[in-house]
């Protein structure tokens, strides 16, 4: 049954806010000297956040299965633990939900719905046998905590290879995927196409938006 909608800011519209005082921001600068390096970290890190909403989204609605360039079909979700953080005028709020699946409870769904963005993730990836393992930092992209398979350890196999072979592969399907949001992010329909089939998911609401985004992502 599907939730009645909120009055109160969702997660993108928390985001809309950031990027409108980032660009305001950026007007203020000294155009002659340049954004600083912070200065360019800090204005496009909402895309990192972006990403993990992506992400979270785009599992769900597919029953958690991927198809990535380079590391082939898996499984992918948010597992364990999951940091969401928004910013009020008393500073920033911040929740953390641990468990099995916090990302599938309905404090997480509540949380983005409050304007709370996911800011640290851990991840769970399955190719075929093969269990994978990461926590995802958001506004700096990076991964730690990594978890890859067993080692096979057969007889004249190079154990460090096959580790570093593995991590490589993990981080590169990262990567893949964050290119597949970017495709997918800076194309003129993400406004009026992907944003209302996110809000839909949030609010368990099936919409011809939502619809729409699940065909013409052609993983249905």
């Amino acid at each position: 049954m599907a939730r009645a909608k909120k009055t109160e800011s969702t997660a993108l519209d928390a985001l809309d806010a950031r990027i409108a005082a980032s660009e305001a921001e950026g007007d203020d600068a000294d155009a002659s000297k340049g954004p600083s390096l912070s200065a360019c970290i800090e204005t496009r890190k909402f895309l990192g956040r972006e990403f993990l909403v992506w992400l979270w989204f785009e599992s769900e609605l597919f029953e958690q299965k991927f198809s990535i360039e380079g590391f082939g079909e898996c499984e992918l979700w948010l597992e364990k633990s999951i940091v969401l953080e928004s910013l009020t005028e008393a500073g920033k709020e911040r929740a953390t939900l641990a468990g099995i699946a916090p990302s599938g409870g309905p404090e997480a769904r509540e949380a983005l719905r409050q304007g709370k963005m996911p800011v640290k993730a851990k991840l769970a990836v399955r190719r075929d046998e093969q269990d994978f393992a990461l926590a995802l930092d958001a506004d700096s992209l990076s991964l730690s905590g990594a978890k890859i398979p067993a080692l096979l350890k057969g007889e004249g196999d190079d154990p460090f290879h096959e580790r570093m072979t593995l991590i490589e592969e993990l981080e590169g399907a990262i990567e893949s995927l964050y290119r597949d949001f970017l495709v997918v992010r800076l194309q003129a329909g993400w406004d009026k196409a992907v944003v209302p089939a996110i809000r839909a998911w949030m609010n368990d609401e099936e919409t011809p938006a939502l619809i729409r985004y699940k065909s013409t992502r052609n993983r249905a």
